[in-house]
């Protein structure tokens, strides 16, 4: 389409600016994750806190951010007679003239690398956290003896005893 309404150039602009936005968001994401992980090892409550509370305040901006993402993309569907669900940045690229397509592809690309990278931070923080919880029932159960195992122990010479007294601490009083 080498003839272009302006109007169809604006939303354009307007989509550009929300997904550079997007590309923020999602660089912001990334930091926090890894800053999670650095918090939690660092087991510093205080500053998790924050960083939790910093979290949820921008869970409203991030998704007033996609709600204009959809109603651009809804809107650009219509004026370029598309199917709104087949209607991707590829497909929106496909359509523009070459100053639009190639700022269209260059925020494309930033994005994937960004959900790619966002992907793998997720899983280290995913497997970080649940190695917190494994070692804290493991350190539990080793404190007051909350495994429901029945402790069988062998003497050196291979004689089979019941386990006793196993726990470090005694919660009876």
């Amino acid at each position: 389409m080498n003839m272009m309404s302006s109007a169809v150039e604006t939303k354009v602009e307007q989509l550009l600016a929300v997904l550079d936005e997007d590309v923020r968001h999602l660089e912001m994401t990334l930091s926090q994750l890894d800053a999670l992980r650095g918090l939690l090892v660092r087991r510093d409550d205080a500053a998790l806190e924050q960083l939790l509370g910093d979290i949820r305040g921008r869970t409203e901006a991030y998704s007033a951010n996609e709600r204009e993402r959809q109603r651009l993309r809804a809107d650009l569907a219509l004026m370029l007679e598309c199917n709104t669900g087949r209607f991707t940045l590829s497909k929106l690229e496909s359509m523009l003239p070459e100053p639009q397509q190639a700022a269209v592809a260059s925020r494309r690309e930033k994005l994937k690398t960004l959900i790619q990278d966002l992907k793998r931070e997720y899983t280290l923080t995913t497997l970080l956290v649940s190695d917190c919880a494994r070692f804290n029932r493991t350190l539990m159960r080793a404190l007051f003896g909350t495994s429901r195992q029945a402790g069988v122990i062998y003497s050196p010479s291979g004689e089979a005893r019941q386990q006793m007294n196993t726990t470090l601490m005694s919660l009876q009083l």
